[in-house]
């Protein structure tokens, strides 16, 4: 093919095409971690969430308006970029060898969105820091002068599954009033989804040393999630999470989408002796509220 401006032109439409058929591949994927997140616009170089510090409740209106302000520390993310970039010798375009690149075009665009579901996975995995200055599953949170413990190093196991519930329960406010989160995943790792699964969806359980088996109190108490990110030196962690709420347990911002784009001027390909396929985007993601997860940390 000669190198000129409209052959140029020609392929990278179709390069894009291929990157966009690949975001259409990866999608998927990237759905099975989006019910844990809720999407902020992001337009500057970090959000800052100051009103992380400020949980939405109303009280008897007795003598005047009581105002809660919103916190003033400010809990700033910053939106980390990313690239991806092909380079091409223009020989290859030259003898037609171009049609080879389109499978990695493609995978290009399908590794775009395992991207943004990596970096809302990291928030678990590496029990990120909360708008409070601690890890987000941590013995010691505080509303006020309450405190609030997400945090065990117990393995996963029916006992340690309710205790959880049990210790949820007690979390309050700053004002005392009871948190009452309403955990409706269970999120583990490929090792722990039999242990999940025995947990949260087998009908039956056995109980005590003789082996007998009984109805099983905790089936479909909530769903059961397996994160393929859950594995290595994170095998162990377990997570439950409250996803019944407006806001759920991870924020995450785009402030760009990547797209591609290709050089398509003959004179800088003669230049180079490449023809460059690039593509970049900026994306974070990070907890919002503490007391909508509570994190096995098991090392």
């Amino acid at each position: 093919m000669d190198i000129n401006r409209a052959n140029l032109a020609a392929l990278n439409r179709t390069y894009t095409t291929a990157f966009q058929t690949g975001m259409e591949d990866g999608a998927p994927r990237l759905e099975q971690v989006m019910p844990m997140v809720t999407e902020f616009p992001s337009v500057s170089f970090s959000n800052f969430y100051a009103w992380l510090g400020h949980v939405p409740g109303f009280r008897e209106w007795v003598g005047n308006r009581v105002y809660k302000n919103v916190q003033s520390r400010k809990f700033e993310v910053e939106n980390l970029r990313y690239e991806d970039t092909i380079r091409l010798e223009a020989t290859e375009i030259e003898d037609d060898q171009y049609g080879v690149y389109g499978p990695i075009v493609r995978a290009m665009g399908s590794a775009w969105l395992e991207q943004k579901r990596s970096v809302v996975a990291a928030v678990l995995t590496g029990n990120a820091t909360c708008w409070d200055g601690k890890a987000l599953a941590a013995d010691d949170h505080a509303y006020g002068a309450k405190t609030v413990d997400n945090k065990t190093t117990s393995v996963l196991s029916a006992t340690t599954f309710e205790a959880a519930f049990t210790a949820a329960a007690g979390w309050t406010f700053a004002d005392g009033k009871l948190i009452k989160p309403r955990f409706t995943h269970l999120a583990v790792g490929p090792k722990l989804r039999s242990t999940g699964w025995n947990i949260v969806k087998n009908s039956r359980v056995e109980t005590g040393s003789n082996g007998v088996a009984i109805d099983n109190p905790n089936q479909g108490r909530v769903e059961l999630v397996v994160l393929e990110e859950l594995a290595g030196d994170y095998d162990d962690y377990w997570f439950l999470l409250d996803l019944s709420q407006a806001i759920k347990p991870i924020a995450l911002q785009v402030r760009k989408e990547a797209a591609p784009m290709m050089d398509t001027d003959p004179a800088t390909v003669e230049r180079s002796g490449y023809v460059d396929f690039l593509a970049s985007g900026r994306v974070a993601a990070a907890p919002t509220f503490f007391h909508l997860v509570y994190g096995g940390i098991v090392a």
